[in-house]
């Protein structure tokens, strides 16, 4: 009954709020954040096609709505993010993938979420931590928590049209999440559970998403291989960092093939990448040359086409039973 009453007063004072939050900004600096929304976007698009397209691979999956979520206060600047998005409470969807469980449930881009399983995420005192992700990052913990272990999660948003229930039931994929970083370099990373790609790496393939994909696969290859784990295992010199790079760009075009991606586009992406950063003799040997990348790549597309075409989706021969 508490949320309920806390909901009700929310309905009243938003549209108040959200006037006595206009404030002057300037057009470019909306349209600014405005575009880093539309990369989110595209990173999730790309990562949920490519999780959902190799789930019977996955030996670990999560069940994820596809959407991107955000919060006003990662935002350096609260009033341009208010100016950019409208944000209705902190939280709220910035983006909903095409395809997803979240489209499916009719959620849309604006819709704020209010609480997740009775938990009010409007409350000043969910989260002790100062920094700017921690009620973001409870959030997302939260429901994921809930969503792999009992497969639902209820949601309550504020939309345009007033309070909305969801009951959340997305299917189970490879659990992967995706994230765009502001940096300007040319870089991507994994860290065993997220896939991290920078503004500039998506700039670089923004006139070819099948490059983007390439980009996307490799990172997503060293979570389902469990790269991190083992190099903090095993130890991380570089002939063992060489030898996970090898595999993640082997396994990267069977999760490419399997999403409906043109496998050529990594070998095209890798000459273009490899051709701008490759250090040549000065590597630190941590990753092949880049026409060595392409070879590994070649053998494993040759391969896939060697499969029998009816065998859809194809076995990635680096995650068939055994070879975790």
């Amino acid at each position: 009954m508490k949320l309920l009453a806390a909901i009700m007063i929310l309905v009243a004072l938003v549209p108040a709020q959200a006037q006595a939050q206009v404030v002057s900004v300037s057009a470019p600096d909306i349209a600014n954040y405005q575009a880093l929304a539309e990369q989110d976007l595209r990173l999730a698009m790309v990562g949920h096609r490519l999780a959902r397209a190799n789930a019977p691979f996955c030996a670990r999956k999560s069940r994820n709505p596809g959407w991107v979520l955000h919060d006003k206060a990662q935002y350096p600047d609260p009033a341009m993010a208010q100016a950019a998005f409208g944000f209705r409470l902190p939280v709220a969807v910035s983006a909903v993938v095409s395809g997803g469980a979240a489209e499916a449930m009719g959620i849309k881009p604006g819709d704020a979420i209010i609480a997740v399983n009775e938990v009010d995420f409007t409350s000043p005192n969910l989260v002790k931590e100062k920094r700017a992700s921690a009620r973001l990052e409870k959030l997302q913990k939260m429901l994921g928590e809930a969503l792999d272990t009992i497969g639902t999660a209820d949601v309550t948003f504020m939309t345009a049209d007033g309070v909305r229930r969801v009951k959340l039931a997305p299917l189970a994929i490879c659990a992967s999440r995706f994230w765009v970083d502001t940096k300007s370099k040319l870089d991507a990373g994994a860290d065993g559970v997220s896939v991290r790609v920078t503004e500039g790496l998506m700039a670089f393939t923004a006139d070819d998403e099948a490059q983007l994909a390439a980009v996307v696969a490799h990172e997503m290859s060293h979570n389902l291989l469990g790269h991190r784990q083992r190099l903090a295992a095993t130890g991380n010199s570089n002939k063992q960092i060489l030898e996970t790079e090898i595999e993640a760009d082997r396994l990267s075009v069977w999760l490419m093939a399997n999403a409906g991606y043109d496998t050529q586009a990594a070998l095209h992406f890798m000459e273009r990448y490899g051709r701008r950063t490759d250090l040549g003799i000065f590597s630190a040997g941590t990753h092949l040359r880049w026409k060595n990348r392409q070879k590994v790549m070649q053998r494993e597309i040759a391969l896939i086409q060697q499969t029998v075409s009816e065998n859809r989706p194809l076995p990635p021969p680096l995650l068939a039973p055994g070879k975790m």
